[in-house]
Order: structure tokens, then sequence, then C-alpha cells
């Protein structure tokens, strides 16, 4: 039987309160303070990989659904049982496949207490304790999803040095025999230890994480024989080649890179040498962040979920990077665990809703400062623009940019525009803000706010236009229409609004939303097509983006060719 959900308690700092792993998914992070707990909850999932899921010390609330497979071996096929009226299947097994029982399994990893909705007997209180006491037996050797897995483990203080040779092929945790397996696979004449899984596979995983922060054209393996003052001598050592540079011992080298050879040497190299399917381990990955530059660790996170998804493997990742949190957020393959300790005791749980989001983006200590690592910034006037652009991108891309993932938005708020910039230090005006010190990756979004194709574009807006056309890989769209909810079809707004039958489609110039004061009551598309008297912009924008299409969209205006424009930017700036 297997075991569909799973409560824990223990051991310190887990002993006080349960705390719930539910599904694995491919990537599982694990969020929290230093200090939270983060490490000894992978020392659980580590035992939770053992012949058996119970660990001494641990108690358990576990749930699962009864299996014929399970039953048979306790209520065997015509055949009589002492302490079992009637026929062990016929009568008792049988009636209970596909009943989901609950059960608690004490520090001492025996399960004394067990519930379901079919336990009880027609026989009477003898079959009935009959019955639990051979359930208890399939409960106590339940398996759980990560049971009998291969669990391999990289620390957060790891390093690659130099290695004397040795025939074992053994990746410590803290990255002790990394040179030595690379050396085997290089220098080995075995066939069973092919030099391409290195130089071939490895390096061109490696060229696909870096890309543009580095190209390597080979790896090779080098002992020192000379007298060093290092004390190298005699000692083997990694090297990478790369056009401009020629061979570099990894010595030289940051660990950023040792922590990115680790990783590919862990889920490549250790499934092959150990002669086992890939899907069979749970890697666990502590702080990958340490020493990769944000644009790095998204490559790295990014190559991390498409391996757990190709070869149905599961990852485990601690962190306190608010990166992972962004990138993973949003994945259908992640799984963000929030570890929190009060002081006394901790408790694991799953981030799944909005204000759980916040809570632990506070915790970490987010600041606006963080938009300094994004690949890019999607500079708009307000929060409801950055409703319609995610949207937008999300059907030109079919899903594959996402905000906090492959951009960031922000505001500058209308008409603050004009007191801002965006130019290069040397040219920048001491009065106004300068935007582009922010992040060089922009993208600016304005309104074109003209009553007609003969009015001109504001002055602050022609400005901003300039400065971005001056900046490689920018983009700014001045909107076609009056205001970006001007491209919004007469359809969507009235499935947004609740309405049966479809309304006119804003017009290109029209004044959109109501604006008092300005001798113009009546004329707006709210006013006129809507009949209100005014219409929430951020509401409007939340209840029009499901009914969105591509094909809706494509036809209104220059929108196609913008947002395809945005999405060349935001491509631009992964590479």
């Amino acid at each position: 039987m297997q075991i569909s959900s799973l409560e824990f308690r223990g051991p310190r700092p887990f002993d006080k309160q349960w705390s719930r792993i539910g599904a694995i998914k491919p990537i599982n992070v694990i969020v929290g303070k230093n200090n939270s707990g983060k490490s000894q909850l992978i020392s659980i999932i580590k035992s939770l990989c053992e012949d058996c899921p119970y660990s001494d010390g641990v108690e358990y609330k576990c749930s699962g659904t009864l299996d014929a497979e399970s039953l048979r071996a306790k209520f065997p096929q015509n055949s009589s049982m002492i302490n079992l009226a009637g026929n062990g299947w016929n009568d008792h097994g049988n009636a209970l496949v596909g009943e989901e029982i609950r059960w608690h399994v004490n520090t001492s990893k025996q399960v004394v207490d067990l519930d379901g909705l079919n336990i009880g007997s027609r026989f009477g209180e003898r079959s009935t304790a009959e019955r639990i006491r051979l359930l208890k037996q399939i409960a106590a050797n339940a398996s759980y999803s990560l049971t009998r897995k291969n669990f391999k483990m990289l620390l957060a203080d790891r390093d690659i040095r130099p290695e004397k040779a040795s025939p074992i092929l053994n990746l410590s945790s803290d990255g002790t025999g990394a040179t030595n397996i690379i050396r085997r696979y290089i220098v080995s004449s075995s066939p069973r230890l092919p030099r391409e899984l290195v130089q071939t596979e490895l390096l061109d995983a490696l060229n696909q994480i870096f890309t543009s922060d580095g190209r390597f054209t080979e790896i090779q393996i080098k002992q020192h024989d000379d007298s060093r003052a290092d004390g190298h001598d005699g000692l083997w050592e990694i090297y990478l080649g790369e056009h401009s540079k020629g061979l570099v011992p990894l010595s030289r080298s940051g660990s950023g890179l040792k922590t990115v050879i680790l990783v590919l040497l862990s889920i490549l190299v250790t499934p092959y040498a150990e002669d086992k399917p890939k899907s069979e381990y749970i890697f666990a990955l502590e702080e990958l962040e340490n020493n990769l530059h944000p644009a790095l660790l998204r490559r790295l996170f990014a190559y991390l979920q498409r391996y757990a998804v190709n070869e149905r493997s599961s990852i485990f990742l601690t962190t306190h990077s608010s990166v992972a949190l962004d990138f993973f957020g949003v994945s259908n393959h992640a799984q963000i665990i929030h570890v929190s300790h009060d002081g006394v005791t901790a408790y694991a749980r799953h981030v799944s809703a909005h204000f759980d989001h916040l809570g632990v983006i506070s915790e970490l200590g987010v600041k606006p400062s963080d938009l300094l690592q994004a690949n890019g910034i999607l500079w708009v006037e307000g929060p409801s623009d950055c409703i319609y652009l995610n949207r937008w991108i999300d059907l030109f891309t079919n899903g594959e940019l996402q905000e906090g993932r492959d951009y960031q938005c922000a505001y500058y708020a209308g008409s603050l525009l004009a007191r801002t910039q965006f130019t290069s230090p040397e040219k920048a005006e001491s009065e106004l803000i300068n935007l582009l010190r922010v992040n060089n990756n922009i993208v600016v979004v304005c309104d074109g706010d003209r009553k007609d194709n003969r009015a001109r574009i504001k002055d602050r807006v022609r400005r901003i236009n300039r400065e971005v056309k001056k900046i490689e890989g920018s983009h700014i769209w001045v909107t076609q229409t009056r205001e970006i909810e001007n491209y919004l079809p007469g359809t969507v707004i009235a499935s947004a609004l609740g309405r049966n039958s479809n309304y006119q489609d804003p017009g290109q110039y029209q004044l959109f939303f109501p604006r008092r004061g300005a001798g113009l009551p009546g004329t707006s598309y709210v006013e006129k097509e809507l009949s209100r008297a005014g219409l929430d912009k951020m509401e409007l924008a939340i209840k029009s983006a499901p009914y969105m299409t591509r094909d809706l969209m494509k036809a209104r205006f220059d929108l196609e060719q913008q947002i395809n424009r945005i999405i060349s930017s935001i491509q631009g700036w992964r590479a």
C-alpha cells in the first residue's frame, strides 16, 4: 500500500507541531530563515528514502488506500484463518479493496491507531479485532513515494579540489571525489567509463547553463608533477578550456562554476556510475545561490526543472534566496515548502495562497533593490497595465515567459514620468530620477493619450521615447490608442462585465474612462457604450484577462507587433 499523505512530528526542532509532507513534485523548494530547520527537514526527507519510511524518534500520521496486492498478503484466497470468521479473502480482504484508512505511528515505529470506513465486520468483535491487527501490519509495511529511492546530498559548504588518483568513484556531499571521478572518465580505457559522459554530455550542460557568461570548449584533467608551493605536487586537477583563455585550472575559477559542475556530476554522472535509473534518485541541493549571479542562478534552476521533469526524478532545494521563490513559485512542476521557527519549535507548510507568498517574501527580506537582480524590467504606468501585459505576453508565448522569473513589472505612475529619465549616468540630469540605474534591461509602456491622429504626443513621452531608443536591447511602446484599455475588444469587455450581448469595440482615440472637469461629459466609452458613470481600472483588468485570446488581441491595432517586440527583448535578456 502506498502512503498518500504524511504528517510528522519530531525530531527537534520539529517535535512540538505536526508538519505535513504532501505529494512530492519534480522540484521542491524549502525556504526559511537561517537556522529555521531547513537542513533538519532534509534529514527527514532522507529518512523517508530508506526501506521503511518510519524512523525512531519521529511520530507519523498517514493515510492511504488499501490495494488488492497488500490485502491478499494478509487475507489469502480460499483460506480460513484463526480468529477471522469466514473466508479470508472473500469475506474480509476483498471487501476492503479501495478503502481509505488512516493510522498513527509512534516514536518506536509501531502503528498504534487505525481508522477507516469499513474496518468493522459483520462477523463480530473477534473478527473486527483480527482485521485491525492485520491492517496494522499492512500500514506498518506501507511505502511512501520516496521509499527505497537513492538519496544524494550536496552541502552548502562544498568545493572541488585537486585530488590523488583513486579507483573509487564516489562523490561526497562536500564535493570530495569530484576531481577523481572526472579523471577516471577521461583517462580510463574501460568501456564502462565513457569519456563522452564528461567531455560531451556534462560539458554541453555546463554551456547551456552559462551561455553568455562563459563558453567552455573542453574539459580536461592534468597532474601536477612539479614542486609547488601550494601543495598540489602529484595531485590531479580539472582544467576548463575557453577560446580566449586556453586551459584554465579550476582552482583559479570562482566557486559558482564549481557549484554548477558539482550539481551536474550529481545528477548526470552519479546515476550512470551506479547503474541506476535517474528516476530512482532524490537529489538534495543546499543553497545553490551561494556565489552565483541571479541570472546564472535562474538558468541553473531552469536546467534542473527540465531535468527533473524529463527524467521523472525529484530535487529538493534549500534556499533563502528570493530568486528561487520567484522562479519556482509560478511553476506547475514545483512546490514551495516554508519552514518556520518560533524560537521553540519548527514546522513546515506548503506555500499556496497569495498571502502566504507575501509573508514569505517579507521574511526573506526582499526589498525594492531586488529589482536590480531581475532579468529586466517592464516599466508601466500602473498595476492594471501590468495585468494586461502579463496576459498578452502569456498568450503570444504560450506561457513560456512569466513575470517574476523572466522579467519584472514596475510602475512609474503616469504623470510622474515627467520626473524620470532613462539615460547613462554621465548624461543624466540631477533633478530627474534615472530609472536606468535600477536595471539596464528595460521596456517602457506609455499611453499615447491623443484625441486624434493629428494630436501631439506629450513632451515627457517624446523625451522618454528618444532616451529609450538609444539603449541597446530596450524597447518603448507608445500606444497607438488613446489608452491601453482601448485595445480591449468589445466582446472581452462584455464577457468581463457579465453581459450576454457584445459591446462595440472602443475607438482608437476614444476617451475610455470618464474625465471630470475636462469639458467632455458623457463622451467616454464607459459612459456612452457601457452606460456607467465610472469603472474601476483594476476590476476591469482582472475580469477581462481570462476572456482574451490571441486571435482577438492580434486584430487590435499595433498590439501584436508591439507584444512581439517586447517578447523579443525579454528573450534577449535571458540569453
